[in-house]
Protein backbone atom coordinates (compact mmCIF):
# COMPACT_ATOMS: atom_id res chain seq x y z
CA UNK A 1 0.00 0.00 0.00
CA UNK A 2 1.28 3.45 -0.89
CA UNK A 3 0.23 6.38 1.27
CA UNK A 4 0.90 10.12 0.91
CA UNK A 5 0.68 11.23 4.49
CA UNK A 6 1.16 13.86 7.10
CA UNK A 7 3.32 12.68 9.98
CA UNK A 8 3.38 13.33 13.68
CA UNK A 9 5.90 11.68 15.95
CA UNK A 10 7.11 11.77 19.52
CA UNK A 11 9.79 9.76 21.32
CA UNK A 12 7.69 10.30 24.46
CA UNK A 13 4.14 11.55 24.25
CA UNK A 14 3.30 12.69 27.80
CA UNK A 15 -0.47 12.46 27.26
CA UNK A 16 -0.43 8.82 26.11
CA UNK A 17 2.79 7.80 27.95
CA UNK A 18 4.36 6.15 24.91
CA UNK A 19 6.61 6.66 21.91
CA UNK A 20 4.58 7.08 18.76
CA UNK A 21 4.59 7.82 15.07
CA UNK A 22 1.28 8.50 13.35
CA UNK A 23 0.77 8.87 9.59
CA UNK A 24 -2.50 9.95 7.98
CA UNK A 25 -3.34 9.91 4.29
CA UNK A 26 -6.40 12.19 4.16
CA UNK A 27 -7.24 11.38 0.54
CA UNK A 28 -7.54 7.66 1.36
CA UNK A 29 -8.84 8.27 4.89
CA UNK A 30 -6.20 5.81 6.09
CA UNK A 31 -3.91 6.00 9.09
CA UNK A 32 -0.90 3.91 10.06
CA UNK A 33 0.72 4.23 13.45
CA UNK A 34 3.39 2.55 15.51
CA UNK A 35 3.48 2.92 19.28
CA UNK A 36 5.30 1.41 22.19
CA UNK A 37 4.79 1.95 25.88
CA UNK A 38 7.88 2.13 28.12
CA UNK A 39 6.84 -1.01 30.03
CA UNK A 40 6.10 -3.09 26.90
CA UNK A 41 8.36 -5.28 24.80
CA UNK A 42 5.88 -5.22 21.91
CA UNK A 43 5.23 -2.67 19.19
CA UNK A 44 1.61 -1.88 18.47
CA UNK A 45 0.56 -1.27 14.88
CA UNK A 46 -2.72 0.48 14.13
CA UNK A 47 -4.15 0.75 10.63
CA UNK A 48 -7.31 2.18 9.11
CA UNK A 49 -9.11 3.29 12.26
CA UNK A 50 -8.50 1.30 15.42
CA UNK A 51 -7.54 -1.99 13.75
CA UNK A 52 -4.48 -2.95 15.77
CA UNK A 53 -2.07 -5.74 16.55
CA UNK A 54 0.87 -6.08 18.93
CA UNK A 55 3.98 -7.53 17.33
CA UNK A 56 7.57 -8.40 18.18
CA UNK A 57 9.15 -7.98 14.76
CA UNK A 58 8.80 -5.46 11.98
CA UNK A 59 11.13 -4.12 9.29
CA UNK A 60 11.22 -0.33 8.92
CA UNK A 61 13.41 1.72 6.59
CA UNK A 62 13.32 5.47 7.22
CA UNK A 63 14.40 7.88 4.51
CA UNK A 64 14.17 11.67 4.52
CA UNK A 65 10.70 11.74 2.93
CA UNK A 66 9.63 8.11 2.98
CA UNK A 67 9.16 5.15 5.30
CA UNK A 68 8.96 1.59 4.05
CA UNK A 69 7.49 -0.95 6.43
CA UNK A 70 7.18 -4.71 6.07
CA UNK A 71 4.90 -6.78 8.25
CA UNK A 72 4.96 -10.56 8.58
CA UNK A 73 2.11 -12.09 6.49
CA UNK A 74 0.40 -13.69 9.51
CA UNK A 75 0.31 -10.36 11.34
CA UNK A 76 -0.75 -8.47 8.21
CA UNK A 77 -3.75 -10.77 7.88
CA UNK A 78 -4.82 -9.79 11.40
CA UNK A 79 -4.73 -6.13 10.35
CA UNK A 80 -6.00 -5.37 6.86
CA UNK A 81 -3.93 -7.76 4.75
CA UNK A 82 -1.19 -5.40 3.56
CA UNK A 83 2.32 -6.72 4.16
CA UNK A 84 4.21 -3.74 2.74
CA UNK A 85 3.62 -0.03 3.23
CA UNK A 86 5.37 2.82 1.47
CA UNK A 87 4.49 6.04 3.20
CA UNK A 88 5.62 9.25 1.50
CA UNK A 89 5.69 12.61 3.26
CA UNK A 90 7.45 15.97 3.26
CA UNK A 91 9.36 17.08 6.37
CA UNK A 92 12.22 19.39 7.23
CA UNK A 93 15.45 18.35 9.00
CA UNK A 94 14.06 18.94 12.49
CA UNK A 95 10.92 16.90 11.82
CA UNK A 96 13.02 14.11 10.30
CA UNK A 97 15.15 13.99 13.47
CA UNK A 98 11.99 13.81 15.59
CA UNK A 99 10.60 10.95 13.48
CA UNK A 100 13.95 9.16 13.72
CA UNK A 101 14.06 9.64 17.52
CA UNK A 102 10.51 8.30 17.89
CA UNK A 103 11.30 5.22 15.81
CA UNK A 104 14.52 4.61 17.72
CA UNK A 105 12.54 4.70 20.98
CA UNK A 106 9.89 2.36 19.55
CA UNK A 107 12.61 -0.07 18.40
CA UNK A 108 14.73 0.22 21.56
CA UNK A 109 16.30 -3.23 22.08
CA UNK A 110 14.79 -4.59 18.87
CA UNK A 111 16.10 -5.32 15.40
CA UNK A 112 14.35 -4.10 12.26
CA UNK A 113 14.92 -0.34 12.08
CA UNK A 114 17.24 1.16 9.48
CA UNK A 115 17.64 4.93 9.30
CA UNK A 116 19.06 6.21 6.03
CA UNK A 117 20.57 9.60 6.84
CA UNK A 118 19.98 12.34 4.33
Amino acid sequence: MILHATVSASPHDPFHEMALIYRLDKSKDYCFSLTRRPDSSEIEIMVVDQVNEKIDTLAVDLYMNKIQEKIHPEQANKLDGHEKYIIEFQVDDLEFKNISAALEKIFDGKLGLTVHDF
